[in-house]
């Protein structure tokens, strides 16, 4: 399987699926777009499909940046109130049955929304109809549609060979299809990312062929050759730049001397590097994509603005992930606490910890700090750092000279005594009065 298992039904050799022949599809839908070509055209003159997109060094790598990073966050279920960590079938990643592995599985997800806009997850289920696995459908295969104030699905099928079929697709309903969309303003689908920056995209694969051609043409771009005596035929003219091309054109001839005989003169017609503003005008594309994605600068090698997120790498990963990461996860944890969990009192939740750890300094400070007042055991700051917990060190800490909730107090002193959660013998309270501790229980126990 690839990356992202992505299909595309505008691929050499594939069918094309002409929206004509399905009354069900409006003519002012993206796939009319598709069908004259308009989906992807832009001023740079470049058509842009979701695979010339990923083409793009700064595409690609938002891309598998935020879907990987998320898919390597472990997706987890927990029973409110207590925050009890329950096992879920189809979100067990130790659970063999499923076809995809949990990150493969978010990992595709995210691939099609950052993409398309939409993700489309087909439910398994069995005969306690309860999900037991989820398996991602290319969104270029369905068509979402509102029908009697309820959400359908219309899914193509798929050829041997990978095509579209141009038979009729089949109908799925949200019992039986988690549809999770990205950002929209229709309330039916999201829109493509891809679709949206186009011109940004368009321009940086504009800048890449450019660039190709001009370091192909030997780093010159086109020039005249001149000669002082016409030239008598076209095949003549076909000649000479055959024979200049072969000598002064490629990487291997740059910075070559061209000869050229008595009769013969070139004259460059070319702006040099800089005046072209190549390194500027990439830098600029690169900007704008990161942009769009919400990802910061350094993140996709433009390391100029590195500090514009944070004076430190912890801030910087800090504020990636509360400003895109965050949001995304949302999606699919609201939508999968909806239609996966489906147990009221139970939702799913992205564990993000490990993209917030700082250095060792740092964490090992804030387990100290955890530990001493006893929000953190000493095992789960272990258990944090992937070390084996140790027998004993399962009791929270806490301070000599604090007092939390209802205390036993000791009748000889009046002093609160250290007493195990479930020791309920003696008078309780919640403030420690002054006096004896004798008469001060006596007090509590008429009140």
């Amino acid at each position: 399987m690839s990356l992202f298992n992505l299909r595309s039904q505008f691929a050499t050799g594939g069918a094309t699926y002409n929206p004509f022949e399905n009354p069900a599809v409006p003519l002012s839908s993206v796939a009319l777009d598709n069908m004259f070509g308009s989906a992807g055209a832009n001023d740079s003159g470049q058509q842009v499909t979701i695979d010339s997109a990923l083409s793009v060094p700064t595409v690609y790598r938002c891309v598998s940046l935020i879907s990987g990073l998320i898919a390597g966050c472990p997706l987890e279920v927990f029973k409110n109130p207590g925050k009890k960590l329950i096992t879920v079938p189809a979100l067990d990643p130790l659970n063999a049955d499923t076809m995809y592995t949990q990150y493969e599985l978010w990992e595709l997800v995210m691939a099609h929304l950052l993409l398309y806009g939409n993700a489309y997850v087909l439910k398994v289920k069995n005969g306690l109809d309860r999900v037991v696995d989820l398996r991602p459908i290319w969104p270029g295969r369905v068509t979402p549609k509102m029908v009697k104030g309820s959400k359908i699905f219309l899914v193509k099928k798929m050829t041997v060979d990978g095509a579209l079929s141009p038979g009729e697709p089949d109908v799925y309903t949200t019992d039986q299809l988690m549809h999770v969309p990205g950002l929209g303003y229709d309330g039916l689908a999201g829109m493509s990312p891809i679709m949206l920056m186009k011109q940004a995209v368009g321009t940086a694969l504009a800048g890449d062929r450019l660039a190709a051609r001009f370091y192909a043409n030997g780093t010159q771009l086109a020039g005249i050759l001149k000669t002082a005596v016409p030239l008598t035929s076209e095949s003549q003219a076909d000649e000479l730049k055959r024979k200049w091309a072969i000598k002064n054109s490629g990487i291997g001839n740059a910075g070559q001397v061209a000869v050229l005989d008595a009769e013969t003169e070139f004259q460059p017609l070319t702006l040099a590097p800089d005046e072209l503003q190549f390194i500027e005008a990439r830098r600029w594309e690169t900007t704008e994509i990161a942009r769009m994605y919400g990802i910061p600068p350094h993140l996709v090698g433009d390391v100029e603005k590195s500090t514009s997120w944070g004076t430190g790498i912890e801030e910087q990963n800090t504020a990636f992930v509360a400003y895109t990461l965050a949001a995304w996860a949302n999606r699919i944890e609201q939508r999968v606490t909806r239609e996966v969990v489906q147990v009221r009192g139970q939702s799913a939740t992205f564990d993000f910890s490990t993209l917030l750890r700082g250095d060792m300094t740092e964490r090992f400070t804030a387990y100290a700090t955890a530990i001493q007042w006893g929000f953190l055991t000493r095992n789960e700051a272990r258990i944090r750092e992937d070390w084996e917990p140790i027998e004993g060190l399962d009791e929270p800490l806490t301070p000599l000279n604090m007092v939390a909730g209802k205390v036993k107090i000791d009748p000889a002193t009046g002093q609160p005594m250290a007493v195990p959660g479930n020791d309920l013998d003696g008078p309780l309270t919640t403030t420690v009065k002054p006096g004896s501790g004798k008469n001060q229980a006596l007090d509590e126990s008429n009140e």
